[in-house]
């Protein structure tokens, strides 16, 4: 999707959120009718070359009831297709740029927080620094958030690692947005060339923000 017909999407989304109904939802429709082919190349070029998803498809979610979902995108078993849900990438995107980066030192923090507090403020602190990606980059990295659910990243990772405690919703949601981010920044450089760390500078250390005491 270029950058002018992406402009269009996120100006008929805001449209949308600004007055939802039958008007706006159907504009919103028959502009993503006409991005089939996008879809279809995602699938092609980031969704297939997974082997366990090879099969699988790339849509964008339409309105139902002149009201669309407010989630960015989810799979569906039963036609094995990632659903793409442009309103919920703009809610996230506003969610991410609504969030505050984190002042204090990560070690200060997971030394003096409990366990389910250090993970929603590491959880925060991503989404804060996920606000300097362009607004049409969340629409890759929700997609791959949610293939990296669907592939079960963190179970392999935990079976590689030997650890049998169960991860919480929230360090779940953060492992598949680092494995996400991962594969935005291959996408990116084979869309536009070039380092996505340095173009926006995302200065991310995971290291700092490890579960390790």
């Amino acid at each position: 999707m270029s950058a002018t017909s992406w402009t269009q999407v996120e100006k008929l989304c805001n449209s949308y959120l600004r007055k939802p109904g039958a008007a706006t939802a159907s504009a919103l429709d028959r502009c993503l009718k006409r991005a089939g082919d996008f879809a279809e190349k995602l699938a092609i070029y980031f969704v297939r070359k997974h082997t366990k998803l090879a099969e699988a498809n790339v849509a964008f979610c339409l309105s139902s009831n002149d009201a669309f979902p407010e989630w960015g995108c989810q799979f569906d078993e039963a036609t094995a297709t990632f659903v793409l849900n442009p309103v919920g990438v703009i809610l996230f995107y506003n969610e991410c740029l609504q969030t505050l980066p984190v002042q204090t030192r990560p070690d200060v923090l997971r030394a003096t927080l409990a366990k389910e507090e250090w993970s929603a403020t590491r959880l925060n602190a991503y989404k804060a620094e996920l606000r300097k990606l362009p607004c049409q980059l969340h629409l890759f990295l929700l997609l791959f958030q949610e293939m990296a659910r669907v592939l079960e990243v963190t179970h392999v990772e935990r079976r590689r690692n030997a650890l049998k405690q169960v991860m919480s919703k929230t360090d779940l949601d953060y492992q598949n947005f680092l494995w996400a981010f991962r594969e935005l920044e291959g996408a990116y450089d084979y869309l536009f060339g070039g380092d996505l760390r340095t173009k926006i500078q995302f200065t991310w250390w995971e290291a700092e923000w490890s579960d390790k005491k």
